[in-house]
């Protein structure tokens, strides 16, 4: 099968028709596994469980739809490098997607092919900035709300999958915001 693109997220290769990666989502651990099986539609497969059928596609911009078994879902969905930020249902999610190439090197490399000291908390689209719930200074858990983003008549708490201590912030309460923008850093 012809190398192509995954659902809604960055360049994905798939190469022979399956590709495997590596998700961390918190402190969780997932190998998924995706199937091209037509045109436009994809089978998954998490951590060896059954094959299920799933289609996706984009709505407009950051806004896609998931079909699973007669079920659709509308989501937010932001990448840049290996992070990825979902909002679903007004509840949002962080997490970092590794090809399991990657992965299997930076374990034998004593290290994690996403792991990076220094994190920013991006504007996932773009919008107001409602609240900063940190300062720098502050010391964050993983997942914790650092920022509320208003975006399309919605409110969305934004957050990352990393914990560290709050270094800067560029962007204040009351500010539109662009996709792409840097709202605050951790370390």
């Amino acid at each position: 099968m012809a190398a192509g693109r995954a659902p809604g997220g960055p360049a994905l290769r798939l190469v022979d028709g399956t590709t495997t990666y590596q998700v961390t989502i918190g402190e969780r651990v997932l190998r998924v596994e995706l199937r091209r099986v037509e045109d436009d539609g994809w089978t998954v497969r998490v951590d060896g469980g059954e094959e299920r059928p799933v289609q996706i596609g984009v709505v407009h911009g950051a806004l896609h739809w998931l079909r699973r078994e007669n079920r659709r879902v509308e989501f937010l969905a932001r990448s840049t490098d290996d992070d990825v930020a979902l909002s679903i249902a007004g509840v949002d999610y962080g997490a970092q997607v590794v090809d399991e190439a990657r992965a299997r090197l930076a374990s034998v490399a004593g290290g994690r092919a996403a792991g990076h000291a220094r994190r920013e908390l991006k504007a996932p689209m773009p919008g107001l900035l409602v609240r900063l719930l940190c300062q720098p200074g502050d010391v964050v858990e993983a997942g914790q709300p650092l920022a509320v983003l208003q975006a399309m008549k919605m409110e969305n708490e934004l957050s990352l999958p990393r914990g560290g201590t709050v270094t800067s912030t560029h962007a204040e309460a009351g500010q539109t915001v662009e996709q792409g923008q840097v709202l605050l850093v951790i370390e």
